[in-house]
Protein backbone atom coordinates (compact mmCIF):
# COMPACT_ATOMS: atom_id res chain seq x y z
CA UNK A 1 0.00 0.00 0.00
CA UNK A 2 3.00 2.23 0.54
CA UNK A 3 4.78 2.16 -2.82
CA UNK A 4 1.20 2.52 -3.94
CA UNK A 5 1.48 6.24 -2.18
CA UNK A 6 4.61 6.68 -2.83
CA UNK A 7 4.07 5.98 -6.33
CA UNK A 8 0.72 8.61 -6.49
CA UNK A 9 3.33 10.80 -4.91
CA UNK A 10 6.26 10.94 -7.20
CA UNK A 11 3.62 11.13 -10.43
CA UNK A 12 2.02 14.28 -8.49
CA UNK A 13 5.11 15.81 -7.70
CA UNK A 14 6.35 15.63 -11.35
CA UNK A 15 3.03 16.77 -12.69
CA UNK A 16 3.33 20.54 -10.47
CA UNK A 17 6.79 21.02 -11.15
CA UNK A 18 5.57 20.68 -14.88
CA UNK A 19 2.62 22.82 -14.36
CA UNK A 20 4.21 26.18 -13.08
CA UNK A 21 7.35 25.42 -15.37
CA UNK A 22 5.10 25.68 -18.54
CA UNK A 23 2.69 28.17 -16.96
CA UNK A 24 5.09 31.14 -16.46
CA UNK A 25 6.74 30.49 -19.41
CA UNK A 26 3.64 30.38 -21.33
CA UNK A 27 2.89 34.40 -19.67
CA UNK A 28 6.23 35.25 -21.01
CA UNK A 29 5.86 33.67 -24.61
CA UNK A 30 2.80 35.27 -24.61
CA UNK A 31 4.20 38.73 -23.71
CA UNK A 32 7.58 38.32 -26.44
CA UNK A 33 5.66 36.52 -29.08
CA UNK A 34 3.42 39.39 -30.39
CA UNK A 35 6.84 40.43 -32.42
CA UNK A 36 7.50 37.27 -34.05
CA UNK A 37 5.87 33.94 -35.84
CA UNK A 38 4.42 31.42 -33.34
CA UNK A 39 5.76 28.80 -35.87
CA UNK A 40 9.32 29.89 -35.89
CA UNK A 41 9.15 29.63 -31.94
CA UNK A 42 7.92 26.38 -31.86
CA UNK A 43 10.33 25.03 -34.98
CA UNK A 44 13.61 26.76 -33.14
CA UNK A 45 12.01 24.93 -29.40
CA UNK A 46 11.40 21.81 -30.14
CA UNK A 47 14.30 21.30 -32.63
CA UNK A 48 16.36 22.11 -29.78
CA UNK A 49 14.38 19.85 -27.13
CA UNK A 50 14.57 16.75 -29.57
CA UNK A 51 18.32 17.86 -29.55
CA UNK A 52 18.37 17.45 -26.21
CA UNK A 53 16.61 14.38 -25.82
CA UNK A 54 18.45 12.48 -28.46
CA UNK A 55 21.69 13.12 -26.80
CA UNK A 56 20.23 11.55 -23.55
CA UNK A 57 19.18 8.79 -25.04
CA UNK A 58 22.46 8.09 -27.05
CA UNK A 59 24.44 7.87 -23.82
CA UNK A 60 21.68 5.67 -22.10
CA UNK A 61 20.24 3.34 -24.20
CA UNK A 62 21.72 -0.23 -24.87
CA UNK A 63 18.63 -1.76 -26.02
CA UNK A 64 17.69 -3.78 -29.00
CA UNK A 65 16.22 -1.30 -31.67
CA UNK A 66 14.21 -4.36 -33.70
CA UNK A 67 11.22 -3.95 -30.99
CA UNK A 68 10.30 -0.88 -32.24
CA UNK A 69 8.92 -1.54 -35.55
CA UNK A 70 5.89 -2.96 -33.35
CA UNK A 71 5.68 0.11 -32.08
CA UNK A 72 5.29 1.99 -35.33
CA UNK A 73 1.80 3.20 -35.46
CA UNK A 74 2.41 4.81 -31.79
CA UNK A 75 5.31 6.43 -32.41
CA UNK A 76 3.51 8.22 -36.03
CA UNK A 77 0.26 8.51 -33.15
CA UNK A 78 2.42 10.49 -30.66
CA UNK A 79 4.15 12.37 -33.79
CA UNK A 80 1.01 13.89 -34.91
CA UNK A 81 -0.82 14.11 -31.95
CA UNK A 82 2.38 16.49 -30.27
CA UNK A 83 2.48 18.64 -33.69
CA UNK A 84 -1.38 19.16 -32.96
CA UNK A 85 -0.84 20.19 -29.30
CA UNK A 86 1.83 22.37 -29.56
CA UNK A 87 1.35 24.25 -32.73
CA UNK A 88 -2.46 24.90 -32.00
CA UNK A 89 -1.15 25.70 -28.62
CA UNK A 90 1.38 28.49 -29.27
CA UNK A 91 -0.84 29.83 -31.81
CA UNK A 92 -3.97 30.81 -29.39
CA UNK A 93 -1.31 32.10 -27.41
CA UNK A 94 -0.63 34.82 -29.59
CA UNK A 95 -4.19 36.17 -29.48
CA UNK A 96 -6.25 34.94 -26.42
CA UNK A 97 -5.66 35.16 -23.20
CA UNK A 98 -3.31 32.55 -21.46
CA UNK A 99 -4.93 31.08 -18.59
CA UNK A 100 -8.02 31.05 -20.72
CA UNK A 101 -6.08 28.99 -23.31
CA UNK A 102 -4.45 26.79 -20.74
CA UNK A 103 -8.21 26.32 -19.53
CA UNK A 104 -9.57 25.33 -22.70
CA UNK A 105 -6.93 22.75 -23.32
CA UNK A 106 -7.38 20.94 -19.85
CA UNK A 107 -11.24 21.10 -20.20
CA UNK A 108 -11.38 19.57 -23.24
CA UNK A 109 -8.82 17.07 -22.66
CA UNK A 110 -10.61 14.55 -20.04
CA UNK A 111 -13.45 14.16 -22.20
CA UNK A 112 -11.57 13.84 -25.37
CA UNK A 113 -9.23 11.03 -23.76
CA UNK A 114 -12.51 9.22 -22.49
CA UNK A 115 -13.76 9.61 -26.11
CA UNK A 116 -10.89 8.41 -27.65
CA UNK A 117 -10.17 5.09 -25.56
CA UNK A 118 -14.03 4.47 -26.12
CA UNK A 119 -13.86 4.52 -30.06
CA UNK A 120 -10.16 3.23 -30.36
CA UNK A 121 -9.98 0.62 -27.88
CA UNK A 122 -13.45 0.15 -27.00
CA UNK A 123 -13.14 0.54 -22.91
CA UNK A 124 -15.84 1.28 -20.44
CA UNK A 125 -16.23 4.39 -19.27
CA UNK A 126 -16.33 5.12 -15.93
CA UNK A 127 -19.36 7.12 -14.85
CA UNK A 128 -17.85 9.06 -12.31
CA UNK A 129 -14.54 9.51 -14.53
CA UNK A 130 -17.62 10.63 -17.72
CA UNK A 131 -18.78 13.43 -15.34
CA UNK A 132 -15.80 14.86 -13.88
CA UNK A 133 -15.06 15.32 -17.79
CA UNK A 134 -18.43 16.76 -18.43
CA UNK A 135 -17.36 19.29 -15.53
CA UNK A 136 -13.89 20.30 -16.72
CA UNK A 137 -15.74 20.40 -20.33
CA UNK A 138 -18.56 22.70 -19.10
CA UNK A 139 -15.90 25.27 -17.23
CA UNK A 140 -13.76 25.14 -20.71
CA UNK A 141 -17.59 26.42 -22.69
CA UNK A 142 -17.80 29.31 -19.54
CA UNK A 143 -14.35 30.78 -20.94
CA UNK A 144 -15.14 30.67 -24.69
CA UNK A 145 -18.63 32.31 -23.84
CA UNK A 146 -16.39 34.59 -21.69
CA UNK A 147 -14.16 35.39 -24.51
CA UNK A 148 -16.45 35.81 -27.31
CA UNK A 149 -18.13 38.29 -24.96
CA UNK A 150 -15.22 40.28 -24.16
CA UNK A 151 -14.71 39.47 -21.07
CA UNK A 152 -11.35 38.06 -20.51
CA UNK A 153 -8.55 39.42 -19.70
CA UNK A 154 -7.13 40.50 -23.13
CA UNK A 155 -9.35 42.63 -25.66
CA UNK A 156 -9.16 40.90 -29.37
CA UNK A 157 -8.78 42.72 -32.41
CA UNK A 158 -11.96 41.03 -33.86
CA UNK A 159 -14.37 38.51 -33.72
CA UNK A 160 -12.82 35.88 -36.10
CA UNK A 161 -9.57 36.40 -34.48
CA UNK A 162 -10.78 35.52 -31.13
CA UNK A 163 -12.68 32.82 -32.44
CA UNK A 164 -10.00 31.12 -34.48
CA UNK A 165 -7.81 31.26 -31.42
CA UNK A 166 -10.75 29.39 -29.36
CA UNK A 167 -10.93 26.60 -31.94
CA UNK A 168 -6.95 26.35 -32.07
CA UNK A 169 -7.00 26.07 -28.22
CA UNK A 170 -10.25 23.67 -28.26
CA UNK A 171 -8.31 21.15 -30.97
CA UNK A 172 -5.19 21.39 -28.72
CA UNK A 173 -6.89 19.53 -25.91
CA UNK A 174 -8.48 16.93 -28.11
CA UNK A 175 -4.43 16.49 -29.43
CA UNK A 176 -2.87 16.95 -26.11
CA UNK A 177 -5.18 13.83 -25.15
CA UNK A 178 -4.16 11.58 -28.23
CA UNK A 179 -0.66 12.38 -26.84
CA UNK A 180 -0.86 11.06 -23.50
CA UNK A 181 -2.88 8.03 -24.59
CA UNK A 182 0.04 7.18 -27.16
CA UNK A 183 2.81 7.61 -24.96
CA UNK A 184 1.53 6.10 -21.75
CA UNK A 185 1.26 3.25 -24.75
CA UNK A 186 5.23 3.48 -25.35
CA UNK A 187 5.43 3.74 -21.58
CA UNK A 188 3.99 0.23 -21.16
CA UNK A 189 5.21 -1.02 -24.07
CA UNK A 190 9.06 -0.35 -21.56
CA UNK A 191 10.15 2.87 -23.17
CA UNK A 192 11.85 5.29 -20.80
CA UNK A 193 10.99 9.32 -21.02
CA UNK A 194 13.85 10.42 -22.88
CA UNK A 195 13.36 7.66 -25.13
CA UNK A 196 9.98 8.74 -25.61
CA UNK A 197 10.60 12.28 -25.90
CA UNK A 198 13.62 11.77 -28.45
CA UNK A 199 10.80 10.51 -31.11
CA UNK A 200 7.93 12.51 -30.63
CA UNK A 201 9.12 15.67 -32.44
CA UNK A 202 9.74 14.57 -35.38
CA UNK A 203 6.33 16.10 -37.03
CA UNK A 204 5.90 19.42 -35.25
CA UNK A 205 9.94 20.12 -36.30
CA UNK A 206 8.79 19.59 -40.30
CA UNK A 207 5.54 21.22 -40.03
CA UNK A 208 6.71 23.51 -38.04
CA UNK A 209 9.93 24.55 -40.27
CA UNK A 210 7.72 24.28 -43.50
CA UNK A 211 5.47 27.06 -41.83
CA UNK A 212 7.93 29.35 -40.57
CA UNK A 213 9.69 29.34 -44.37
CA UNK A 214 6.31 30.19 -46.01
CA UNK A 215 6.12 33.62 -43.25
CA UNK A 216 9.74 34.36 -44.25
CA UNK A 217 11.80 36.61 -42.30
CA UNK A 218 13.30 33.59 -40.53
CA UNK A 219 17.30 35.05 -40.48
CA UNK A 220 15.74 37.81 -39.02
CA UNK A 221 13.44 36.80 -36.37
CA UNK A 222 16.40 34.80 -34.96
CA UNK A 223 19.04 37.41 -34.86
CA UNK A 224 16.00 39.56 -33.14
CA UNK A 225 14.43 36.64 -30.97
CA UNK A 226 16.95 34.27 -30.46
CA UNK A 227 17.93 35.05 -26.63
CA UNK A 228 14.45 34.42 -25.21
CA UNK A 229 13.36 31.70 -27.39
CA UNK A 230 16.60 30.06 -26.03
CA UNK A 231 15.75 30.35 -22.76
CA UNK A 232 11.75 29.66 -23.27
CA UNK A 233 12.79 26.60 -24.73
CA UNK A 234 15.01 24.96 -22.25
CA UNK A 235 13.21 25.86 -18.99
CA UNK A 236 9.46 26.19 -20.16
CA UNK A 237 9.38 23.69 -22.56
CA UNK A 238 12.23 21.21 -22.45
CA UNK A 239 12.21 20.66 -18.46
CA UNK A 240 8.49 20.68 -18.08
CA UNK A 241 8.27 18.01 -20.84
CA UNK A 242 10.68 15.43 -19.20
CA UNK A 243 8.65 16.39 -15.80
CA UNK A 244 5.27 15.68 -17.63
CA UNK A 245 6.61 12.34 -19.64
CA UNK A 246 8.04 10.96 -15.64
CA UNK A 247 4.72 12.05 -14.51
CA UNK A 248 2.39 9.99 -17.35
CA UNK A 249 4.74 7.19 -16.14
CA UNK A 250 3.14 7.01 -12.67
CA UNK A 251 -0.17 8.15 -13.66
CA UNK A 252 -2.82 6.57 -15.57
CA UNK A 253 -3.85 9.10 -19.10
CA UNK A 254 -7.53 10.28 -17.86
CA UNK A 255 -5.47 11.20 -14.18
CA UNK A 256 -2.85 13.26 -16.16
CA UNK A 257 -4.88 15.50 -17.66
CA UNK A 258 -7.16 16.49 -15.05
CA UNK A 259 -3.90 17.14 -12.77
CA UNK A 260 -2.46 19.65 -15.34
CA UNK A 261 -5.51 21.93 -14.70
CA UNK A 262 -3.56 23.09 -11.99
CA UNK A 263 -1.80 24.73 -15.47
CA UNK A 264 -4.35 27.46 -15.67
CA UNK A 265 -4.46 28.40 -12.21
CA UNK A 266 -0.69 29.34 -11.73
CA UNK A 267 -1.31 30.76 -15.36
CA UNK A 268 -3.61 33.47 -13.86
CA UNK A 269 -1.56 34.15 -11.01
CA UNK A 270 1.25 34.48 -13.22
CA UNK A 271 -0.25 37.02 -15.10
CA UNK A 272 -0.45 39.55 -12.84
CA UNK A 273 3.34 40.35 -13.38
CA UNK A 274 2.50 41.18 -17.24
CA UNK A 275 0.84 44.65 -17.94
CA UNK A 276 -0.85 43.38 -21.28
CA UNK A 277 -3.21 41.57 -19.23
CA UNK A 278 -6.08 42.64 -17.17
CA UNK A 279 -7.70 40.81 -14.00
CA UNK A 280 -10.89 39.18 -15.30
CA UNK A 281 -12.89 37.35 -13.22
CA UNK A 282 -14.67 35.39 -15.69
CA UNK A 283 -11.33 34.33 -16.57
CA UNK A 284 -10.84 33.24 -12.99
CA UNK A 285 -14.67 31.69 -12.47
CA UNK A 286 -14.07 29.28 -15.61
CA UNK A 287 -10.82 28.11 -13.99
CA UNK A 288 -12.13 27.49 -11.07
CA UNK A 289 -14.90 25.17 -12.52
CA UNK A 290 -11.99 23.11 -13.88
CA UNK A 291 -10.52 22.85 -10.82
CA UNK A 292 -12.62 21.76 -8.56
CA UNK A 293 -12.94 18.82 -11.03
CA UNK A 294 -9.37 17.85 -11.23
CA UNK A 295 -9.05 17.79 -7.29
CA UNK A 296 -11.90 15.88 -7.71
CA UNK A 297 -9.81 13.44 -9.52
CA UNK A 298 -7.00 13.32 -7.65
CA UNK A 299 -8.80 12.43 -4.82
CA UNK A 300 -10.03 9.29 -7.18
CA UNK A 301 -6.97 8.51 -8.84
CA UNK A 302 -5.70 8.14 -5.22
CA UNK A 303 -8.71 5.64 -4.10
CA UNK A 304 -8.18 3.64 -7.15
CA UNK A 305 -4.35 3.61 -7.81
CA UNK A 306 -2.88 0.06 -8.22
CA UNK A 307 0.21 -1.37 -7.18
CA UNK A 308 3.29 -1.36 -9.68
CA UNK A 309 5.99 -2.75 -10.29
CA UNK A 310 9.27 -0.97 -10.05
CA UNK A 311 11.26 -2.46 -12.79
CA UNK A 312 8.56 -0.58 -14.98
CA UNK A 313 9.19 2.88 -14.04
CA UNK A 314 12.17 3.74 -15.94
CA UNK A 315 13.11 7.75 -15.52
CA UNK A 316 15.44 7.52 -18.02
Amino acid sequence: MSQVKNYTLIGTIFLIVSALLTSGSNVFYSNRVQGTSPFFFTFISFLITALFFHGVQLIHSTQDRTKDKKLLKDIVGINLSTAGTFMSFYFSLKYIEPAIVGAIEIGIGPLSSLAIIRILYGSKINRLDLLLGLGAFIGSLFLVFSTLHGSSGIEFESAPVALLGLLSSILCGFCAALAAIFSKRLSVAQWSSSKILAHRFYAIAFLSLFLSIQQGSMTQHLSEHWLWILMVSLIGVTLPLYFLQVGIQYSESFFVMMSLSFIPLFTFVFQLLDPRITTSYHSLSGIIIILVVALFSVLLNTIRSKPVTQEKRKAV
